[in-house]
């Protein structure tokens, strides 16, 4: 018995350096649309903040699930796939616990540089022709949304590249969206190839602040240690640093 009981101890101090370098599984969801988050090659802004992130949490080895924003949402509240969901805005209802805003939405209205248009406020955009994104009147204000209801020329596209390529064709004054998703649009080669065009021969017009959205968790306690880290990245220009290397 005790010979037994000498190996099984030998066999555990043997095993015991590799316990306790065994690294903890996440699995984190994040969404599939490009600027933010790109399936294809892991690569996207969004992605690369939330990897810096992790990057610092070694004791964890972490696992990407693509997915839609609206099944990001379904699979943090039930709990059974992911244990953390990237991009949740405040205002959803979310079974989880938030962190400090992180991922940076800026949307402003673009309009050709030749058109030499005067847009200060969102009073200005009246009587333009304006393509937005699909929800953008009960999105950005209740200005906006009188704007958008008296404008007959006011209309909302599914798909971002296709309210670019109106506004680039000149069959609409003004798009409205989000800048990253712009600058990304307009580096498509049918634009800076084919027609020699770059985000140099636009004006942007800022008339709204950023907005941001969240990392959710099951765990509180990892949500307060990602917590601690975001401030650190903020503090230090990392997340800065990613940002503009996008812009």
């Amino acid at each position: 018995m005790v010979k037994i009981l000498s190996h099984f101890l030998l066999l555990l101090l043997l095993l015991s350096p590799n316990l306790l370098m065994a690294k903890q599984q996440l699995t984190v969801g994040v969404g599939n649309f490009p600027p933010f988050f790109v399936e294809k090659d892991e690569k996207g802004f969004f992605l690369e903040i939330t990897k810096a992130i992790f990057k610092q949490l070694s004791e964890y080895n972490v696992n990407f699930i693509y997915m839609s924003n609206h099944r990001l949402l379904h699979e943090i509240n039930s709990g059974k796939i992911i244990d953390v969901a990237c991009n949740i805005f405040a205002d959803s209802q979310v079974d989880g616990f938030l962190s400090l805003p992180l991922y940076q939405y800026t949307d402003v209205a673009v309009s050709n540089k030749s058109a030499k248009l005067s847009i200060n406020k969102i009073a200005d955009l009246q009587g333009f022709s304006i393509t937005a994104y699909q929800g953008a009147k009960d999105l950005l204000g209740e200005e906006f949304k009188k704007m958008a209801l008296a404008n007959p020329k006011y209309s909302e596209h599914s798909q971002p590249k296709d309210s670019t390529y109106l506004m680039v064709t000149g069959q609409k004054d003004i798009r409205i969206g989000d800048l990253h998703i712009f600058l990304h649009d307009i580096a498509n080669s049918r634009y800076k190839n084919d027609m020699n065009i770059t985000a140099e021969n636009f004006t942007i017009h800022e008339l709204w602040p950023d907005v941001y959205s969240h990392m959710a968790f099951k765990d509180e306690k990892l949500r307060d240690s990602v917590n601690v880290i975001i401030n650190e990245l903020t503090e230090n220009g990392t997340l800065d640093a990613i940002y503009a290397k996008y812009r």
